[in-house]
């Protein structure tokens, strides 16, 4: 990636993963280089974002680098302004509860069926997608890694004793999460062109799509498979396959019926 002109030493060879950007070939990064104005103006947006998401424990060295870009940007203001939407009082609850491995006790709504239900999570990361944050957490009730939006968490407590039952497909011991992959039909390429952002990988098999996708809302990605038909198939994992088609064949029976 670069600028505009991309000769060899406006070039750096970097990749996303995981929520981590991975500089593979830092050349000319490897010397001091000047930021123009813009730059530290994006660089300044990012950090008052992050000061306002992430724990107490980070604020003094975003601040610290706020400062640094602030004396050396020629602007009248290099003060920068966001709104924030994000209710802090959950957000810095669950990311104690990550940095501790506490277990929470969530009131969810959940929009696909409109109704409410208790939860007790391990959360595992905080993640962003578009305009929304998500939490994904060990759910001790579907016995397996779910995704919550966190502006549909009603409430949120600590359990009282700070147990909750796992098992040994629980992705934090194994430090790593379930990766999920996609057969996609050509037919459905729309599919892919409309969600680069949550795409990490995407190859070709016999003139088919095998595409591996990034931690994502699981019940966003279980509507939009029965939306495609047989046009998406999940390869993994076995357990979001399972569910896609209990409901399509619960879908089945109920249209059988009439």
């Amino acid at each position: 990636c670069g600028l505009p002109g991309y000769t060899p030493l406006e070039l750096i060879d970097m990749y996303y993963e995981d929520g981590y950007v991975t500089v593979s070939e830092p050349q000319t990064l490897t010397a001091p280089r000047r930021m123009n104005r813009s730059e530290m103006a994006a660089i300044l947006v990012g950090l008052d974002l992050l000061k306002s998401i992430r724990s107490e424990e980070l604020d003094a060295e975003i601040s610290a680098l706020q400062l640094k870009l602030k004396d050396n940007i020629e602007v009248e203001n290099p003060y920068v302004v966001l709104h924030e939407e994000i209710d802090n009082s959950y957000l810095s609850m669950i990311e104690r509860a990550i940095a501790k491995s506490t277990p929470l006790r969530i009131e969810y709504l959940s929009a696909n069926k409109d109704e409410k239900s208790l939860r007790d999570i391990l959360p595992l990361e905080i993640y962003t997608q578009g305009n929304k944050t998500y939490i994904l957490a060990w759910c001790q009730k579907s016995s397996g890694d779910r995704t919550f939006r966190l502006d549909r968490i009603i409430q949120c407590d600590v359990i009282p004793d700070g147990k909750i039952t796992t098992n040994e497909s629980y992705s934090i011991r194994t430090n790593q999460f379930e990766p999920i992959v996609l057969h996609v039909d050509i037919e459905a390429r729309n599919f892919v062109e409309d969600n680069q952002s949550i795409i990490s990988n995407v190859s070709k098999v016999d003139g088919q799509m095998v595409v591996t996708l990034s931690q994502i809302d699981e019940e966003w990605l279980i509507r939009t498979a029965l939306g495609y038909g047989n046009q998406i198939k999940v390869l993994a994992p076995p357990r979001l396959a399972e569910e896609i088609f209990s409901r399509a064949h619960a879908i089945i029976e109920k249209y059988s019926s009439k």
